[in-house]
C-alpha cells in the first residue's frame, strides 16, 4: 500500500506541476544599455525607435567628451537576450557638425555585452569624409 501511496502522491504532483507553471506570471528582466563618448567633442545623440503599433519616437540628449548616458529596457522570460530590438538607428553629430547614422545591422556589430550592453562612440566612428 505504500508503493502505491507514493505512486499516486508522485502523479498527483507531476499532474499539477504543469499548471503551477503555466499560471504562474511570466517574469521579465530589465537591461541596460550604456553609451559612452570616448572623443573630445560634445555630441547629440539621437536614438530612434519603433514600437509597433505604437509610433516611432526619439531618445535625445548630449554627451559631452568622457560622459555617458544609458536607457534600460525590458525584456520577456523567452525572448532572446539581444540589443533593445525596437532602437532602429542612432544618429549622432559633433560639434564641427559631423552626422554620422548608425543602422541597426551595424549597432549589431560594434555593441559590446559586459553586463550593460555598451556603445561607445570614439574618434574613428565620428570620422566624416
Amino acid at each position: 500500500m505504500d508503493k502505491i501511496t507514493s505512486r499516486a502522491s508522485f502523479l498527483i504532483r507531476l499532474t499539477f506541476l504543469p499548471i503551477i507553471f503555466l499560471t504562474t506570471p511570466s517574469c521579465s528582466s530589465i537591461h541596460v544599455v550604456g553609451i559612452t563618448n570616448n572623443t573630445t567633442e560634445t555630441i547629440q545623440f539621437r536614438g530612434q525607435f519603433e514600437y509597433k503599433p505604437h509610433p516611432s519616437y526619439n531618445m535625445d540628449f548630449t554627451l559631452q567628451p568622457g560622459a555617458n548616458n544609458a536607457w534600460m529596457y525590458e525584456i520577456g522570460f523567452f525572448e532572446k537576450e539581444i540589443l533593445d530590438k525596437d532602437l532602429k538607428r542612432i544618429i549622432l553629430t559633433n560639434d564641427k557638425g559631423c552626422k554620422i547614422v548608425v543602422e541597426r545591422d551595424t549597432l549589431e556589430k560594434i555593441v559590446v555585452k559586459d553586463g550593460p550592453w555598451e556603445i561607445t562612440i570614439d574618434q574613428k566612428m565620428m570620422a566624416c569624409d
